[in-house]
């Protein structure tokens, strides 16, 4: 557990002006009466978030997930117990991000149950992002480095146990959970198969129990493809429980109406700058896409130069010296690509999925999500040591203000004149901009049970301007994950509202005295937690926070 009173060391080479007084200021105070019991409480209550072991693989049995939320009732009795209502904002906040943890857990008993009703939750090669059992082993790379090989075996053979135990735990699953599960134990059955038939010279005991595991995975495929038919279609959990989950555990101040409206209208912003764009270059072709794993890197690579220089010469933030994007990563892999049946991805004839098609051509708005948006954000966090904030946050509930400033940071290289000189950039800038908000639509139906999968495939992949087709990879990674995790699909585009309406009120405030690079460096500041939150800290504003209480 990591334990800090004062400045992270850090901080002082990021932060500049209101931002490193606004840390100093927060972090100096005396730790407050009761901040210690929250510190206990906090540290009990990630130790029980974790389900106990038995026989090395996780128990989800009905009686450990009881025994784990009576634990989970008896801790939220002594939080209640703190009284919070002197402290300074940034302890209070601390507060809010434990409750709003607390009430994660209890969210995942009552209502998502992904134990009992998603049989993907038992993913046992931990293939792609979304709720999953813990202890889920990373898929290995072959040849075996020797550490790894010491330990494969013994998590191989958990897989059996872990299969047998799923089949009693899952006593209300979905249908369209179960046929995400299908399709997931198709590609872990054929990674299990060549793990065992690559290993067999050089490691007979690996061999042996991915066999073990291959089996045990082809028995739990057959099992679903069986019951598939007969389980109830929708897999959501029910649009007022959704509004209950973002309110309260994600402390998001907006409702599946509220949203559902603004997500349309966003849909359509983003259409109509994007047939402005095309109208003016319309006697320019679109860039083709690079063919080779050389050209892309050096693709990928002059777009990061490009972005990290302009984003820190135009003072937009803070770019330190340790954020350096890596080089030879390749394109994006998906849970599907794990599948040794694929082709590698410049493999001939090469099979491009939606943001493939976007950063083959150019990767710079794509680039812009996930260098100083997604590289930094966790770098930033791996060097956070501020007690309870500092931690990874459980239950997603930070997934908001994650997706949102990644996604912010796509048209704001736009806004600030970054694509000026480059149209097509600009054009495809905006058809990803109009398949995050066409993403919107689709999990609000998948979550109130008024859409199934199909017609959630449907609806974005028709509403994608260009390059995703029925069968599109990407089309059904994003739309498992996000029946699988509420609140993911809306949090790029909804997420990226909040953060526009907190820099709204901040350049009010300020008004001549605005800073756009001090607002950014002391956003990020903030740590990884609900923007609400962030607004509590930057404006003093709580009026969010106390309908969040």
């Amino acid at each position: 557990m990591k334990r800090a009173s004062r400045i992270p060391t850090w901080l002082t080479g990021v932060l500049c002006g209101a931002a490193l007084i606004f840390a100093a200021s927060s972090w100096a105070d005396d730790t407050p009466a009761g901040f210690d019991e929250l510190l206990a409480v906090y540290d009990e209550f990630r130790e029980l978030a974790v389900p106990r072991r038995v026989d090395g693989v996780a128990d989800y049995t009905a009686a450990a997930m009881a025994e784990q939320f009576e634990g989970l009732q008896r801790l939220r009795t002594r939080l209640d117990a703190i009284d919070d209502s002197d402290w300074p904002i940034p302890r209070r906040v601390d507060y809010m991000l434990v409750l709003a943890e607390m009430r994660g857990l209890k969210f995942q008993h009552e209502v998502v149950r992904p134990w009992a009703r998603d049989p993907a939750f038992y993913s046992t090669t931990n293939l792609g992002f979304g709720p999953k059992m813990d202890g889920a082993m990373a898929v290995p790379s072959l040849p075996l480095e020797p550490e790894r090989a010491e330990t494969l075996a013994d998590e191989l053979r958990g897989v059996p146990r872990i299969l047998e135990q799923a089949r009693g735990n899952l006593t209300d699953a979905r249908g369209d959970l179960a046929r995400l599960g299908i399709l997931q134990k198709r590609i872990e059955r054929n990674v299990y198969g060549r793990l065992a038939d690559e290993t067999a010279d050089e490691h007979p005991e690996i061999s042996a129990a991915a066999a073990e595991a291959r089996d045990a995975t082809v028995e739990f495929l057959v099992w679903l493809e069986e019951i598939e038919d007969g389980l109830p279609a929708h897999g959501g959990v029910g649009r007022e429980e959704y509004d209950w989950y973002l309110r309260h555990v994600m402390l998001f101040p907006y409702t599946w109406e509220e949203m559902m409206i603004i997500g349309e209208r966003e849909y359509q912003r983003s259409m109509v700058f994007l047939k402005m764009e095309e109208h003016k270059h319309r006697d320019i072709p679109m860039l083709e896409p690079v063919t080779s794993f050389e050209a892309f890197e050096d693709l990928r690579a002059e777009a990061d130069a490009h972005l990290l220089e302009f984003l820190a010469g135009e003072r937009i933030m803070t770019i330190p010296d340790w954020l350096q994007p890596r080089r030879g990563e390749g394109p994006y892999i998906l849970p599907a690509d794990r599948d040794p049946a694929r082709p590698g991805p410049f493999d001939a004839p090469i099979e491009r999925h939606f943001f493939r098609q976007a950063e083959d051509r150019d990767p710079r708005a794509l680039r812009a999500h996930n260098v100083p948006g997604h590289l930094y954000d966790n770098l930033l966090r791996a060097r956070d040591e501020r007690p309870i904030r500092g931690d990874q946050r459980l239950y997603f509930i930070d997934g908001l203000r994650v997706e949102g400033w990644a996604f912010y940071l796509e048209e704001l290289i736009q806004q600030m004149g970054m694509l000026d000189d480059m149209p097509k950039a600009r054009e495809i800038n905006y058809i990803l901009q109009a398949k995050r908000a066409a993403r919107v639509k689709p999990e609000l139906k998948m979550q109130a049970n008024a859409w199934t999968f199909e017609e959630a495939l449907e609806s974005l992949t028709t509403r994608t301007p260009y390059w995703m087709a029925s069968d599109d990879p990407i089309a059904m990674f994003d739309l498992e994950l996000y029946l699988r995790q509420p609140g993911y699909g809306v949090g790029y585009y909804i997420g990226k509202v909040e953060l526009e309406k907190l820099f709204a009120e901040v350049a009010l405030e300020r008004d001549r005295d605005f800073d756009i690079k001090a607002f950014h460096d002391e956003f990020l500041a903030a740590g990884r937690m609900p923007i609400s939150l962030i607004r509590w800290e930057m404006t003093g504003r709580d009026d969010e926070i106390r309908r969040m209480r």
